[in-house]
């Protein structure tokens, strides 16, 4: 089992913070979640104690601003403690005792039915597999698939699960779909194009072939479109092999450029360790993606000096 440390990064901090972190209100804010309607008002007021009721009209206020639940401390929120009491409790007695266990759940369920929510459970985890199945289609970008499936949560007035269960969800998602790609990668590349993807990564006195690629034109001059031309011309093959191979996988767009940028991201040491499928699949997309940007540089380079002797005539 993965550790916590060995789980996928699918959030930075501050995204994590803005989907799972008790909301932090100004002042403006404060006045618009915790002003309740009197539905909201009356749910909160028929809780155990003034205590309770202020907690309960805290986790509305919160559940407005987030769509979530959170097990709060009163020193963590004692500015909105304070606002909620000044306009609804005021006069009364409040000791601030801890809530109990039985009483978080009991007004979880409660404000979950004022917004015409659903609590999460493992019954809505198939669901959202197979929605996780068809985001990766189009992006496999991790903060692009929690976006996704959170607008999906929020569509269907679904609270949204824990943290690690979406880490492990989109883990699963993104394995699955490495698995489909180097399955049908298995069963169409044969040994010429295996053969000729292996040759980007052979290395010589200098530069690897696939690292020689990667150098872009420092100008429009004639040495610099002549070894683009070069470049281009040993490129074809791949490119050739990988437009008639790319639309059997069902790629994005999005995904296409993105394995692309991996292929320049990785070192040739790196991409010689990766899974061959994976490798190849890599390679395919940058060769697609680099053969047509050569492409463009040369005509924008014929442009540039058909200009050029367009003026000096």
């Amino acid at each position: 089992m993965a550790t916590k440390s060995d789980r996928l990064a699918i959030l930075w901090d501050t995204e994590q913070f803005a989907l799972y972190g008790l909301p932090d209100f100004d002042d403006g804010q404060r006045l618009e979640y915790l002003s309740l309607c009197e539905a909201e008002l009356a749910v909160a007021c028929n809780r155990p104690g003034v205590h309770a009721q202020i907690y309960c009209a805290l986790q509305i206020g919160y559940f407005k601003a987030k769509h979530a639940f959170f097990p709060f401390t009163w020193d963590e929120a004692q500015d909105d403690s304070a606002f909620v009491q000044s306009r609804y409790f005021n006069g009364y007695t409040f000791e601030p005792h801890a809530i109990s266990k039985h009483e978080y759940f009991a007004q979880r369920t409660l404000i979950a039915e004022l917004f015409t929510y659903q609590l999460w459970s493992a019954d809505f985890l198939q669901q959202l597999r197979q929605q996780a199945d068809q985001i990766v289609r189009r992006d496999v970008t991790p903060g692009f698939i929690v976006a996704e499936l959170i607008a999906h949560l929020n569509e269907h007035k679904i609270v949204r699960p824990g943290y690690t269960t979406l880490q492990t969800l989109i883990s699963s998602a993104l394995s699955a779909e490495r698995q489909r790609l180097g399955s049908l990668l298995g069963g169409v590349l044969d040994e010429a194009a295996k053969t000729a993807l292996a040759q980007l990564l052979v290395r010589d006195d200098t530069l690897s072939e696939l690292a020689a690629l990667k150098q872009d034109a420092k100008d429009f001059g004639w040495r610099q479109m002549a070894r683009e031309r070069e470049k281009r011309a040993k490129l074809e093959l791949l490119y050739r092999i990988a437009k008639a191979l790319l639309p059997k996988l069902a790629i994005s767009q999005q995904n296409l450029l993105y394995y692309a940028d991996l292929a320049i991201f990785y070192t040739v040491y790196d991409l010689r360790r990766l899974k061959s499928e994976q490798t190849h699949l890599y390679l395919l997309c940058y060769a697609w993606q680099r053969y047509r940007q050569l492409t463009d540089n040369l005509v924008d380079a014929s442009g540039y000096h058909m200009k050029q002797f367009e003026d000096e005539s």
